[in-house]
């Protein structure tokens, strides 16, 4: 016996697709990697193509996953925030597979957030909706700074 009706899960997917245009406006560029030979075709060079995408931030989002680094002093918490996506807005604009994962290479593509960039060190489809995923979260992390620059 079936206890929530498909008008009700109807009804609720249509509520999560449209809080998207209401809470998911938090602008983001994802800086898609390209990698491209160099003149000589020796060299990979890495270069990233900036798309403006909508998601909500959840920010100082610490223990979502388990990606912290052990130290001599004790564990370093890496976690930094949470980047939801709507997998309905993805899907319309083409950045989803025919599974609707987000299509983005996890290990080369970088997201800036209010001019921080960020790497993603886990994603996963969420929000489920009885046999429909509405929602997709990635992890991120603050890409380490290589000068003497401190950045707050």
């Amino acid at each position: 016996m079936t206890l929530i009706k498909q008008k009700y899960w109807d009804r609720h997917i249509n509520i999560i697709n449209e809080f998207h245009s209401d809470a998911f406006q938090q602008q983001i560029t994802w800086k898609s990697c390209i990698k491209q030979y160099g003149t000589h075709g020796d060299d990979n060079e890495m270069r990233y193509k900036d798309i403006t995408i909508l998601g909500l931030i959840q920010y100082n989002h610490f223990r979502s996953w388990p990606i912290n680094k052990d130290t001599i002093v004790g564990q370093v918490d890496q976690e930094s925030e949470l980047l939801f996506l709507n997998i309905k807005y993805l899907r319309d604009n083409g950045y989803t597979n025919d599974n609707d994962q987000f299509i983005f290479k996890p290990a080369l593509d970088r997201f800036e957030v209010n001019g921080v960039v960020y790497t993603a060190k886990g994603d996963s489809q969420t929000a489920q909706a009885k046999d429909k995923v509405l929602l997709h979260f990635i992890v991120l992390k603050r890409e380490e700074i290589e000068t003497s620059e401190n950045i707050y």
